[in-house]
């Protein structure tokens, strides 16, 4: 007799724990220790910039890779050997005397590992799992990530008041190895593999099917090849660039911003852990994407994250810099849930983990661009104004591709 246990509980909590503490410690601590780290190395900010740029380039670039893993080895695997790569990289950074170490151990193995054991593998659970409640079930996974980046900046804090940023590389990299260990006993990729439905559907009892059902039963016939084929596809481009570069290009140099324009180092940080609280209300606002077309949805954030780029030049005043952080988060938040969702219901399970690894493999080459160029324009020019404004720009055009997207229908019939 099967349990009547929906696992997909399970895999929600497992799928948000290992993306939350995955992903934020990490990506949210290179801002936080930027200054500190730019005292005792000497990297200027186009340096802090490149670090974190190539980190973007990899765990992104990657994704191509981390879908025909997926396809190959299997979810569980992917994710281990991911996240043992990520500690082995911090365990480095913890021990780095120049910015040639930074780049090994943050960018390269901390990109890679990142990569292959978050944001790609937490999206396929979600869709892989449910089906009428998908786009509320990515963002609370996603939510983990706002979560626990808003517990990262009073534990860095308190790292750094109490010891120094190698220290909080060295406890990252055993939250990682934890992580590992989580993926491996408890991921299942499919419910089928466990004799159950998406959404916890009976498997015994026939029914008819939904409309979102019928829906999905059409997406599921796209093949990566037919999709990426598609004007829907290279809109969907565009908009991956237009809410990944904003957000990967303002995280890094938003504590060194901050305390430019004249807001103390604990303050500044704060912002940053705000920026990430926030953020989580953006990412469960995407669930509007059930009732809504998600790529409506997507359109009004990459709007609101673009002018809360512009927002930043205002950021002497704390008003005007919470305001401003509050739309970059909650348009980033929502835009972070409803582009994998336009995905799955474009083109459906088969196709899925491919073309958000060919997406993500896109755009991770701008997302990587955009921060290094926003410390090369600070060296040169002594301020953000030149950065922030494009920013704004390419969060306002890709508001537009998406409000241009319509639903492709169902793939075309070979001859």
């Amino acid at each position: 007799m099967r349990s009547r246990f929906f696992y997909g509980r399970v895999i929600v909590l497992v799928a948000g724990l290992c993306y939350g503490f995955g992903m934020s410690p990490m990506y949210y601590s290179w801002s936080m220790f930027a200054p500190r780290i730019i005292a005792d190395l000497g990297i200027d900010r186009a340096g802090i910039g490149g670090v974190f740029g190539l980190f973007n380039v990899l765990y992104q670039c990657v994704g191509l890779l981390v879908g025909l893993a997926i396809v190959r080895f299997g979810l569980r695997s992917v994710m281990a050997a991911g996240f043992c790569t990520t500690a082995a990289g911090l365990l480095f950074l913890g021990r780095a005397d120049t910015a040639l170490d930074c780049y090994l151990g943050f960018s390269i193995l901390g990109g890679i590992g990142i990569g292959f054991s978050t944001i790609i593998p937490a999206q396929t659970l979600g869709q892989n799992w449910f089906l009428s409640h998908r786009a509320l079930v990515i963002g609370v996974i996603f939510a983990f990530g706002g979560i626990v980046g808003r517990l990262v900046a009073p534990a860095d804090i308190w790292v750094l008041e109490h010891s120094d940023w190698r220290v909080g590389w060295t406890a990252i990299a055993a939250i990682s190895m934890t992580l590992a260990v989580i993926a491996a006993l408890l991921v299942r990729e499919t419910p089928e593999v466990l004799g159950q439905r998406r959404d916890g559907a009976d498997p015994d009892r026939p029914t008819a099917p939904l409309p979102a059902e019928q829906m999905a039963s059409v997406a599921d016939q796209w093949t990566a090849a037919q999709a990426i084929r598609t004007p829907q596809f290279a809109l969907m481009l565009v908009c991956g660039v237009a809410y990944s570069v904003p957000w990967n290009t303002i995280v890094p140099h938003l504590t060194l911003h901050m305390m430019d324009v004249g807001h103390p180092e604990a303050v500044a940080i704060g912002f940053v852990g705000t920026m990430a609280l926030i953020s989580i209300g953006g990412r469960l606002m995407g669930a509007v994407g059930d009732w809504i077309p998600p790529q409506y949805a997507l359109s009004v954030a990459l709007a609101l994250e673009g002018l809360g780029a512009g927002g930043l030049l205002l950021a002497a005043d704390t008003t005007l810099a919470t305001l401003a952080i509050a739309m970059i988060a909650l348009g980033f938040g929502v835009a972070y849930i409803s582009t994998p969702v336009v995905f799955s219901h474009f083109f459906g399970r088969q196709a899925f983990s491919v073309t958000t690894g060919i997406r993500m493999t896109i755009t991770g080459v701008f997302s990587g661009l955009g921060p290094w160029l926003a410390g090369l324009a600070f060296d040169a020019n002594g301020s953000y104004t030149v950065p922030f404004v494009g920013l704004m720009a390419v969060g306002l055009a890709g508001a537009a591709a998406a409000a241009a997207m319509r639903h492709p229908g169902a793939p075309p019939v070979s001859a």
